[in-house]
């Protein structure tokens, strides 16, 4: 009878131990399946994001150009961006900001005053959001700078809206076109996306390196 009730409690012992690692395991698997399929689904919009933009400068004419330069404000260039994007993305209704909250990596909600804050915002029938925003006149930009911004939500309106979860970065330039943080080397990129980073360099480090799973 001792042995059989020791026995028993073997039993007892080596299910609790399964059970135990399942629940510490099974979250982390769940976790790391969703970044590979996250990462899969960014690289897949990147490349597509680069075969759109390579399209319109085969494309744009002097015209364009001259519209661009023209306008007066980022918000008017902004709209001229827009159209020029509507083919490729087939913008549908416009995302007010104030229902449509964004979170940095850590946690930190992104406010009117931080440089990717994003006002100009519209859903697409394939159901990202899609938002633009302007930041120099291409007369003015240098080759090392920027003249513009597209942020891409991989679901849209659906929650955790948050950068390098579902929220990645475009930057625009002159001559080309560069996932944010692509100016930084491995180590910058990973330590940005973290849970300590703002992961706006999750697009460079998802695109460049895969995410690399800790």
């Amino acid at each position: 009878m001792k042995k059989q009730a020791f026995t028993l409690v073997e039993i007892i012992v080596v299910i609790s131990i399964v059970v135990l690692t399942a629940i510490i395991l099974i979250p982390n698997i769940i976790d790391d399946n969703k970044k590979l399929h996250t990462i899969s689904q960014w690289k897949h919009t990147y490349k597509n994001i680069e075969y759109v933009f390579s399209a319109i400068k085969a494309q744009s004419t002097e015209t364009d150009k001259v519209a661009i330069e023209k306008t007066r404000t980022n918000d008017e260039r902004e709209v001229v961006l827009c159209d020029l994007l509507n083919p490729y993305f087939r913008m549908q209704s416009v995302v007010a900001p104030k229902t449509y909250k964004t979170y940095f990596m850590d946690g930190s909600f992104v406010n009117e005053k931080s440089e990717y804050y994003v006002k100009n915002l519209h859903t697409t029938n394939s159901g990202m959001v899609i938002g633009v925003k302007w930041l120099l006149v291409p007369s003015q930009a240098q080759n090392s700078l920027p003249i513009a911004m597209i942020t891409i939500d991989l679901n849209g309106l659906k929650k955790p809206n948050k950068w390098g979860h579902d929220i990645f970065g475009v930057n625009i330039f002159v001559d080309r076109i560069e996932p944010l943080g692509e100016e930084y080397d491995e180590m910058l990129m990973k330590s940005d996306c973290s849970k300590k980073g703002k992961g706006i360099s999750c697009a460079s480090y998802y695109n460049n390196y895969g995410g690399r799973l800790n």
